[in-house]
């Protein structure tokens, strides 16, 4: 279901939550906002592997993004931690502890490795290309950025939501994307119709974001 050649047809389910409540819930916990949002993503794949007639495995493992230091005049320098979500932790708050225990170590990881230098060039990124297409290392994409903590105007109108849509790639089928605004954390899940459940994947994504932030 979440690997190989992707249809021409696309999905998109929207997610939001209040920033706050979901923030001031999980840091006593020792968990961070992006912590629970991979863990709602753990739910989403839960749901919506048994609903492909597949089965759940014990560990998926997904790409997220980590910012790194500026350098030079570089302004996006970008690693990558790998999380392997806890999908047979039926759990939520356990699942959401083991995932920041790993999003800790992987962090530190991720940015002391920083940025692969070989892709920066044409022929390293044709090469990844090719490798991409046929990887069984992630199955999907999470990301999360920082937004406006207050509300903007565009073209003399109040900005009301903000909505983000991972990019697909590689051999990958769906990717999850999140960013803050004005007080709520929006997401949008990006999916190969054809072929991912993704409505109901993200029905259990925003049950386990309510959850997480009661």
């Amino acid at each position: 279901m979440l690997l190989g050649e992707r249809s021409a047809r696309r999905g998109v389910a929207f997610v939001d939550v209040d920033l706050a409540a979901l923030e001031s819930r999980v840091r006593p916990l020792g968990a961070t906002v992006n912590d629970a949002l991979l863990a709602s993503v753990a739910s989403g794949y839960r749901a919506a592997l048994p609903a492909a007639g597949e089965q759940i495995p014990a560990q998926l493992p997904v790409s997220v993004p980590v910012a790194l230091q500026r350098r030079g005049t570089s302004g996006n320098q970008v690693g990558v931690m790998l999380v392997r979500l806890p999908l047979d932790v039926p759990a939520p708050e356990d699942r959401l502890r083991l995932i920041a225990e790993q999003t800790r170590a992987e962090k530190t990881q991720a940015r002391g490795q920083g940025t692969l230098e070989f892709m920066r060039g044409p022929i390293g990124a044709r090469i990844m290309d090719r490798v991409a297409r046929r990887q069984h290392l992630v199955g999907g994409f999470v990301t999360n950025v920082p937004g406006p903590a207050a509300t903007v105007r565009l073209a003399g109108a109040t900005v009301v939501a903000i909505w983000p849509v991972a990019v697909l790639a590689a051999n990958v089928r769906l990717g999850v994307a999140a960013v803050s605004y004005a007080g709520r954390l929006y997401c949008g899940v990006h999916y190969d119709a054809a072929n991912v459940p993704g409505a109901t994947f993200g029905r259990a994504m925003s049950e386990e974001l309510a959850r997480l932030s009661e």
